[in-house]
């Protein structure tokens, strides 16, 4: 199962909300392909600096350690936008002016969708006031939506 960060974004009055679900974590297509990769989700400042970044490791690999060791650099840069580009669509986002309201975890990016969505159109439980010197106690927790679940997100629904 993938965690997914939602951002949402509220706009002027009488247009929706927008929202938005980044998946977090490490991708394989941006290992592979890590500047198509970049110019898909359109992070065009981490392509220019990976492009700078590959011609100066090849400049500097033709003098110094041509052959395996340039692969390898390569493949560092590589392996660091995989890690890191997540983290990078989540700060584009925020640019923009989404603001992070919560996190699932979901096998698809659909079934994260669904589970949002469907959670968040309940409106929000209000704890009961305290009165005198009698404490309230909290509405009991749901039980869980999946028993193969064992570890999850604060904000999880």
């Amino acid at each position: 199962m993938a965690s997914y960060v939602v951002l949402e974004r509220r706009p002027a009055a009488g247009r929706r909300i927008e929202t938005e679900l980044v998946r977090d974590e490490f991708s394989y297509l941006a290992l592979i392909f890590p500047l198509v990769w970049l110019l898909w989700y359109r992070l065009w400042f981490a392509a220019i600096v990976l492009l700078l970044v590959s011609v100066g490791i090849g400049m500097i690999g033709e003098y110094l350690a041509p052959g395996p060791a340039m692969f390898v650099a390569g493949l560092v840069v590589s392996f660091f936008v995989a890690l890191e580009g997540s983290a990078w669509r989540i700060a584009k986002f925020r640019r923009l002016g989404y603001l992070e309201t919560g996190a699932g975890v979901a096998p698809s990016l659909s079934e994260a969708e669904i589970r949002w969505f469907a959670g968040s159109g309940a409106p929000p439980q209000k704890p009961a006031p305290v009165t005198g010197h009698k404490v309230a106690t909290p509405p009991p927790l749901p039980a869980a939506d999946h028993p193969d679940m064992v570890f999850g997100f604060a904000g999880e629904r």
